[in-house]
């Protein structure tokens, strides 16, 4: 018995007969059997799922089920939407569409239909020109039914608009002029008025199906004319949104509770409801029939009520469920996680916004808390991943949106929705720290500034005893500034250090106590005028309280490494050590850059004690020029957190010295011997090297060996309080002689003559002290260094030695041998040393200092 199914009055009815019942009744069981075995029904429907279970059945490749006629019956089709639309071919459709002349919406139907379809050569080309047509009609044209022509699409618009008729059925009419195959599908829909988890039934929403390129296909012109919008929901209150600061609920203006919300219609094209992906199209259409869902794995009413609420704007930005396919999320402990994909080839910006249900009992309950900043949205950009980390202070309901935007987009539109059903309050639940991106971690904004993560690609960096380190790799020259915020937004100045360093930002952070910190990163192209603005933030993590708590030394800007100047003078850093680095075990540090004319150095070296005073170290610092290259030697006098800083000009007659280069040295162990270095004068010459001695301390009344190596040097001389003394070249090019040291308090000085200069300038300078000082000074920095070494060995222990930290270089010490070190290249006609050799202890006097 041939039978009509589902039909509008306009269309040729689907016919039926017995064979063609019985093999649509084995098509269906064949994949049902099949995605069974898969596994397919074992979980709740995802997008993911759907969409694999059709890749699945297409692989099978079955005969599609036919009615009488030949026509085939409601099956899933072999190809997507991406298959059968060309968008150029679709661009041109439109556009021919859209200039149709108004006067053809008058007259007979079949006329705007001819013109329409009149350049189209496929069924999806004329149903795409009727289908572009409709959804650009705005209903506020379009009245007065009774003038206009009983089949004219002006008639219809006229009874759409005084919802008489709707658009879909304008739809099915023209399809039918234009011999297009098509069905009216009655179901439930999810719009904007529909409630999480509320019953499907009201069954009044029709859309239709077409039988375009062989299959049928499912689309909804009204859908795409236009969208509905509200002021709001009185039974949801919003709590945070991400970048707003709400303090409380009481401070909150929202919509009164009781009140109805108040619904709008906005006319505004929107393409994905033509021709949509059947595993899309389910999560807002559910018809009665459950073959018209065109599924492969059809969805069941119950599971519809389950799945995630899911927006156009989710499937056309290429997002996708990961961990939570029902729209309940049950939150036992106080914190929940929520992953998304998303798509690797469009970029997008995301945000939130988090509500708590108005007649819950938890409103009471956090009438007087800080509600916003609960939530942590972060992109994963390496893995394409969205993370919602939500922590929740009470128990309750609470609604999680989640809103999206292309960067070329001006607003933000919802994705999707959950219900997070709170049991249990997280324990010692604390705000997290403010976020002015809304967005933890990298982002868009990053990577427009060419900054590429490459220690942290995720919103959260643990500070291991205190400490963090982050880098991004850079594709061009940038500037930055940044700060260190705690929970109560408190910026902590100094505990963020950056550099610049082999085409990498490094950033060095250090908090002063166990929680939780906000790191921001301010950023701008170099050069660019204007403010910086906030590219990428970080929350940091610390889950015990630091051992060394001590700040950054204060140093120009919280950035290392070279400055403007540098650049402007010419020069490039070619030291092997960083410009943030843990000093060498043997407590020497090198500098190395390279110049391309003179300049002459200034170099400055400060400890940073924890008191927040400073000693200046920096007569333990020298520099020579040689072969172009600038070398800065400098040796490590204590334990601690050195600043050093080099300013140079170029030449002596040059104003003012200009900062050029900073650096922090971690020393953990110093110098073993360490005593100044000499003091050079300002116009220190190139290629001009001291050889020995390297110490700018000299015993009174010794005879004293210089070695220097200066091959431009006419003549240098030695002068003491016992005269001047010139110094000789040696057979491998050195100047050298001996000079016999003068009293305490008195001074060693090298001056120099060059060829065509008739006078002498000093370039060196030696103090001379008593010797007892000298022994003294070497035998505290003898116990200074094994006091370190002990603290160094309990760090090991404790599992806190930097990574980096070569233990091999510790020396063993023969104590004996030590002192006696101290005396090899000393002559005294007569010594008494007395020595405690377990404690290192001085014991006796020495009695007199001879020539």
């Amino acid at each position: 018995m041939l039978n009509a199914y589902n039909m509008d009055s306009t269309t040729p009815p689907i016919l039926f007969h017995a064979t063609s019942r019985r093999k649509e009744k084995e098509f269906w069981e064949t994949i049902k059997t099949h995605l069974t075995y898969k596994g397919f029904y074992d979980k709740l429907p995802t997008p993911r799922l759907l969409r694999e279970a059709m890749d699945e059945y297409r692989s099978i490749r079955l005969e599609p089920p036919l009615d009488a006629t030949g026509k085939p019956l409601p099956y899933p089709a072999m190809t997507s939407k991406r298959d059968i639309v060309d968008v150029e071919t679709i661009d041109t459709i439109d556009a021919h569409a859209l200039g149709a002349p108004r006067v053809l919406a008058y007259e007979d139907m079949y006329k705007l239909v001819k013109y329409l379809t009149g350049e189209c050569s496929t069924d999806v080309e004329r149903l795409r020109a009727i289908f572009r047509w409709i959804a650009s009609q705005n209903l506020k044209q379009w009245h007065d039914e009774v003038s206009f022509n009983r089949d004219s699409a002006a008639y219809y618009l006229a009874r759409i608009r005084a919802k008489k008729a709707n658009h879909n059925q304008l739809l099915q009419r023209m399809c039918s002029l234009a011999n297009i195959y098509c069905v009216k599908i009655r179901g439930y829909v999810k719009g904007v008025d529909y409630g999480l988890g509320q019953e499907l039934t009201d069954c009044d929403s029709t859309w239709t199906a077409v039988l375009v390129d062989g299959a049928w296909r499912l689309l909804d012109v009204y859908w795409a004319t236009c969208h509905r919008v509200h002021s709001g929901d009185s039974s949801w209150e919003l709590i945070d949104d991400g970048q707003s600061d709400i303090s409380s609920l009481a401070s909150m203006s929202s919509t009164p509770r009781g009140m109805p919300k108040v619904s709008k219609t906005e006319y505004a094209y929107n393409d994905y409801y033509f021709l949509t992906d059947p595993e899309q199209f389910i999560y807002s259409h559910f018809p009665v029939d459950e073959k018209w869902q065109l599924l492969a794995r059809p969805v069941t009413l119950e599971e519809a009520k389950r799945m995630s609420l899911l927006k156009r704007n989710f499937f056309s930005l290429g997002m996708d469920i990961i961990s939570h396919p029902c729209y309940v999320v049950e939150c036992e402990y106080g914190e929940e996680q929520i992953t998304f994909s998303t798509p690797a080839d469009v970029k997008v910006n995301y945000k939130y916004e988090l509500y708590v249900e108005s007649d819950s009992d938890s409103v009471d309950e956090l009438q007087n808390l800080s509600l916003d900043r609960y939530v942590l949205l972060e992109k994963v950009t390496k893995e394409n991943l969205l993370n919602v980390k939500m922590r929740f202070p009470a128990v309750g309901k609470y609604k999680l949106k989640i809103l999206a935007k292309e960067t070329d987009e001006r607003s933000y539109y919802y994705t999707v929705t959950y219900i997070i059903d709170v049991l249990r309050p997280m324990q010692n639940c604390r705000p997290l720290p403010k976020n002015e991106r809304g967005e933890w971690g990298p982002g868009l904004d990053t990577q427009e500034l060419g900054l590429d993560p490459i220690t942290h690609d995720t919103g959260e960096v643990p500070a291991e005893d205190g400490k963090a380190e982050v880098r991004f790799g850079m594709t061009k020259p940038v500037e930055f500034k940044h700060k260190l915020v705690t929970t109560d937004d408190q910026e902590l100045p100094h505990r963020v250090i950056h550099r610049v360093e082999n085409e990498e930002a490094v950033f060095n952070i250090r908090v002063p106590d166990e929680g939780e910190y906000a790191f921001n990163v301010y950023a701008k192209e170099a050069g660019a005028h204007g403010e910086f603005p906030n590219v990428c933030n970080y929350l940091l993590k610390c889950d015990e309280e630091p051992d060394d708590k001590q700040a950054f030394p204060d140093v120009a800007g919280d950035q290392l490494g070279p400055t403007a100047a540098f650049r402007q003078l010419g020069m490039q850093n070619v030291s092997l050590m960083p410009a943030l680095m843990l000093a060498p075990v043997t407590g020497e540090v090198t500098l190395q850059f390279k110049l391309s004319r003179p300049a002459v150095f200034l170099p400055e070296l400060l400890l940073h004690n924890e008191d927040g005073s400073k000693t200046d170290f920096s007569e333990y610092t020298m520099w020579d020029i040689l072969g172009g290259v600038a070398t800065f030697y400098i040796t490590i006098p204590r334990v601690g957190m050195y600043s050093m800083a080099i300013r140079a000009k170029p030449s002596v007659d040059a104003e003012h010295f200009t900062p050029i280069f900073h650096s922090i040295i971690d020393a953990i162990i110093p110098k073993k011997q360490c005593l100044p270095c000499p003091q050079q004068s300002i116009d220190w010459p190139a290629e001009c090297h001291v050889v020995k001695p390297l110490t700018g301390v000299i015993a009174a009344r010794e005879l004293v060996h210089f070695e220097i190596d200066f091959p431009k040097a006419t003549e240098l001389v030695a002068t003491s309080g016992n005269g001047s003394k010139l110094l000789k070249k040696n057979a491998n090019g050195l100047w050298e002689g001996e000079v016999l040291s003068g009293n305490e308090d008195s001074v060693i000085t090298i001056s120099v003559r060059q060829s065509g200069v008739d006078d002498y300038h000093y370039i060196l300078t030696y103090k001379v002290i008593d010797r007892d000082e000298i022994v003294g000074e070497r035998l505290r920095q003898l116990d200074r260094y094994k006091d370190a070494v002990v603290r160094a060995e309990a760090l090991r222990d404790a599992g806190k030695l930097p990574s980096n930290f070569d233990w091999s270089k510790i020396e063993n010490d023969e104590d004996m041998e030590e002192l006696i070190e101290v005396w090899e290249n000393t002559k005294c006609t007569q010594t008494v040393l007395t020595l405690l050799t377990a404690d290192l202890q001085l014991t006796s006097q020495y009695l007199y200092y001879g020539e």
